[in-house]
């Protein structure tokens, strides 16, 4: 892949940005605009050479998550969490990228239940 990461990610659930806000790294919005749910995209949480060539870095390897905040508990898969939840799972499985997922739960201090997909993206 020659995309930036945060393009690959952008690209994988840009089809469901229709259905979710969709930040890049950081979610700007004041407390009283933030939304029900939304996709929080964080590329480069870390970024390493993973191949080289003549002592020069030729494909690097970058470590991303695609976070889903939702405000709320969701106990239900009716709930608007597990239904955010299960359409950005099957636009990562669309766009052929592979993930680590992680049910973060919820948060008290922010009062809303999170998720998580791991992805890491090698580009050049």
């Amino acid at each position: 892949m020659n995309k930036e990461p945060i393009l690959v990610l952008w690209n994988a659930v840009k089809s469901i940005a229709d259905e979710i806000k969709i930040y890049k790294e950081t979610m700007d919005e004041d407390a009283d605009s933030v939304p029900e749910s939304y996709l929080l995209l964080r590329s480069d949480i870390t970024n390493t050479p993973f191949l080289y060539g003549d002592g020069v870095t030729k494909i690097r390897r970058a470590d991303c998550d695609i976070i889903l905040v939702t405000k709320g508990v969701a106990t239900n898969t009716t709930d608007l969490h597990n239904v955010n939840r299960a359409k950005v799972t099957e636009a990562l499985e669309t766009a052929g990228l592979p993930y680590d997922a992680f049910n973060l739960g919820y948060d008290d201090t922010i009062k809303s239940t999170q998720y998580s997909w791991s992805v890491v993206i090698h580009y050049g």
